[in-house]
């Protein structure tokens, strides 16, 4: 049974009047009803804590909002570490230690809350030094850090977790006076010690510690019961002619793999089925798709479920095929920008493109009337982005990037998707940015023209430039690469050996197929890499398929 935390008699939080500190709240009760009554805990000893060292009454605000969403990157951890009934491993622990830094980033892209995410990103940091995510030590860790930090393992130690059981309110004091000095601000352990034992002097130690009581959201922002279940229930179908084309590709002999990564990236559904399904080991389509394999990619494939376009021809802007079309839409302006660009890895930024927009099945389940009641007027990415900011305390991308990481899909794909509206986040959380607004403009809907052009120089793109990408996302030849009359670099034999691999064979059956060693396919390879100026197999397979010389 867990053990309640004691604290001073009648403390009760008080209300932050953040409707965005509300929202991130309960999100983070998705992951779990004691990940939420923790953090409610976590706040209430804060409080008690930063009374006894004198906190400033304009900083209990941040204090108190930082205490309740300190562990919100926790959304991000998949529940095979989160839940797991033994010690984690090395590898394990990597990801687990992500979470400040998961929770810090969501938290500073939402207007307010800029101090609260610097208090939750070095919450794990050590007096010694020795913490993460920045190894700062001493003074130099905001004292809502050392706060939180403090109460946070106190809590811990007195609360049953899957790989052991709670400690003893004595045994637990007895480990905090043991590490300050070390781990923790000698000043806050003190006070926290004094805190725990004014609240077992009057009687709190048995009781269970009341969950703090949240503050309503605006009536434009009502939010449903069913929001812990929000992101545990979102499912994004792939469009059933997807599937079965790529089905029967996958059914033929030896598929040709750029045919298939193609067939994959042609529906965010399939995307995300085909990553999710390779996990760490294939970061973009192409490498999850050589990771699984053909007859794996096919059994992922047989599972993910599917939608019928006739069944969604409605004009609602979160129909599945909308949605669908946007992303790749999306997709085809990022590779077009990829060549303008000489980017060197745009298959990243493909999946990112096709799931970028992910998060607003998210925001659906979180209000019934999303998106037309929430954005209401607003005729541009930006507006609409300002507009679930104001009325739902969090925005798509946030939403999109804890949905990501539920589903375990790779990292950096994650932090694109996390950023993908915002500025100063890396160059290609900027591509996607300007891939989006591309894919909108292409079909005629609304984009600020000097955010279109102040992205673009970002990029280092000149406004002819720009103007170029745009005519040529109209010009379907144009935007998917130069027409199969364009003369190829290749030798025949170079042709060769990339053919074989496009049809999943590995070096040794090629080289029996030309008659020669394996160490000259390798040669033929690496020229052939070096012509078309790619750096792996899987992007020269599918540039030499795009442009007809297979």
């Amino acid at each position: 049974m867990s053990r309640a935390v004691p604290v001073p008699a009648g403390l009760s939080e008080q209300d932050d009047g953040s409707p965005g500190v509300d929202a991130f709240a309960r999100l983070l009760e998705v992951r779990s009803e004691h990940a939420a009554r923790h953090s409610d805990r976590v706040a209430r000893l804060a409080l008690a804590v930063a009374g006894r060292l004198g906190l400033g009454a304009d900083r209990e605000p941040v204090l108190r909002a930082a205490a309740r969403l300190h562990d919100v990157g926790m959304i991000g951890v998949p529940d095979r570490i989160l839940l797991k009934d033994r010690p984690l491993d090395q590898d394990e622990w990597a990801v687990l230690r992500c979470h400040p830094v998961w929770g810090a980033e969501a938290l500073a892209g939402m207007p307010g809350l800029e101090e609260t995410a610097t208090v939750v990103r070095f919450h794990h940091e050590r007096w010694d030094g020795r913490g993460y995510p920045d190894g700062l030590a001493g003074e130099a860790i905001p004292l809502e850090s050392r706060i939180i930090g403090a109460c946070d393992a106190y809590c811990s130690m007195t609360a049953e977790r899957p790989y052991r059981g709670a400690l003893s309110p004595f045994k637990a004091r007895t480990l905090v006076r043991g590490a300050a000095g070390q781990h923790f601000d000698p000043a806050v352990a003190e006070a926290l010690l004094a805190a725990v034992a004014a609240a077992a002097e009057s009687g709190e130690e048995a009781a269970p510690a009341p969950a703090a009581p949240r503050p309503a959201p605006r009536a434009a922002a009502t939010l449903p019961p069913a929001l812990p279940d929000a992101i545990a229930s979102v499912r994004l179908p792939a469009l059933e002619e997807s599937r079965q084309r790529l089905l029967r590709a996958l059914e033929e002999p030896h598929p040709a793999v750029a045919r298939v990564v193609d067939l994959v990236e042609t529906d965010p559904g399939l995307t995300a089925a085909v990553l999710g399904a390779a996990g760490d080991a294939g970061a973009d389509v192409p490498g999850a798709i050589e990771a699984l394999g053909m007859p794996e990619l096919a059994r992922v494939t047989a599972r993910t479920a599917t939608f019928d376009v006739f069944e969604h021809l409605r004009a609602s802007a979160l129909a599945p095929e909308r949605f669908r079309l946007h992303a790749v839409a999306t997709r085809r302006a990022v590779r077009r920008l990829g060549r303008v660009l000489d980017e060197p890895d745009v298959d990243g930024l493909v999946a990112a493109a096709l799931l970028h927009d992910v998060g607003k099945l998210v925001l659906a389940r979180l209000h019934a009337g999303y998106p037309p009641d929430i954005v209401r007027d607003a005729s541009t990415p930006e507006e609409r982005l300002r507009a679930e900011r104001r009325e739902l305390g969090l925005d798509h991308a946030v939403a999109g990037a804890a949905l990501l990481r539920r589903w375990g899909l790779p990292r950096q794909l994650t932090e694109l998707v996390a950023h993908h509206h915002d500025e100063g986040h890396g160059r290609g959380a900027e591509l996607v940015r300007l891939a989006d607004m591309l894919a909108h403009y292409a079909t005629g809907e609304g984009v600020d023209p000097t955010a279109l052009l102040a992205v673009a120089r970002r990029l280092g793109m000149s406004a002819e430039s720009l103007r170029g990408a745009m005519f040529d996302l109209n010009e379907s030849a144009a935007a998917e690469g130069p027409r199969r009359s364009q003369p190829s670099p290749l030798s025949d034999r170079e042709r060769e050996a990339l053919r074989g691999l496009a049809e999943g064979k590995v070096y040794k059956e090629i080289a029996t197929d030309l008659g020669v060693s394996t160490s000259t396919v390798r040669s033929h390879l690496s020229s052939a890499y070096a012509k078309l100026e790619v750096a792996d197999r899987a992007q020269a397979v599918l540039l030499a398929a795009e442009r007809g010389w297979l």
